[in-house]
C-alpha cells in the first residue's frame, strides 16, 4: 500500500473519530485534544504534498529547457542543412 493511500485511510480514521468524540463528548477538554491532534495530522500530510504553484513552476521550468533544446536543434538542422 502506498505511503500516500496509508495517510488518506489514516487521516480519515482520525476524521471520524474526532466527528464522533466531538459530537457525543461531553468532556471539552478531549474534544479540544483531538482537534490539535486532527490539526498535527492535517500539518503533516500538507507537507507531503506541493502546491499547484509550484508544479506550474516546475512545469514551466521543464517546457523552457525543452524549448531551448528545440531552438538549438533547429540551429543546427540548418547549419548542416546550408553546409551539404
Amino acid at each position: 500500500m502506498s505511503n500516500g493511500l496509508l495517510n488518506s485511510y489514516t487521516f480519515e480514521a482520525k476524521k471520524i473519530v474526532y466527528y464522533s468524540v466531538t459530537v457525543g463528548a461531553n468532556n471539552k477538554t478531549e474534544a479540544k485534544r483531538i482537534d490539535i491532534l486532527l490539526n498535527k495530522t492535517r500539518e503533516e500530510i500538507a507537507k507531503d504534498y506541493v502546491t499547484r504553484e509550484q508544479m506550474e513552476q516546475t512545469f514551466q521550468r521543464i517546457i523552457d529547457s525543452i524549448e531551448r533544446i528545440d531552438e538549438k536543434i533547429d540551429r543546427l538542422q540548418t547549419k548542416t542543412y546550408f553546409q551539404d
